[in-house]
C-alpha cells in the first residue's frame, strides 16, 4: 500500500441499519471480498490500489 499524501482520496464510509447485509451485497455485486467484519462494521478488501469502503452501523 502506498503511503497517503495531502490530496489523496483513499475512499468512503457508507451508514447503514445492517452494515453486513449491505456489505454482502456489494461484495457479490462488485466480485470483491469482505475483508473484515464485526457488529457495526463491515470493510470491502477492494483490489490492490483501488478505493476502499466501509460500512459503519447508522447512529
Amino acid at each position: 500500500m502506498k503511503s497517503r499524501t495531502q490530496g489523496m482520496w483513499w475512499g468512503t464510509a457508507i451508514e447503514a441499519p445492517d452494515p453486513g447485509a449491505l456489505a454482502r451485497f456489494y461484495s457479490e455485486l462488485l466480485g470483491w471480498p469482505i475483508g473484515h467484519e464485526e457488529p457495526g462494521t463491515a470493510i470491502l478488501a477492494a483490489p490492490e490500489g483501488s478505493i476502499f469502503v466501509v460500512f459503519q452501523q447508522a447512529t
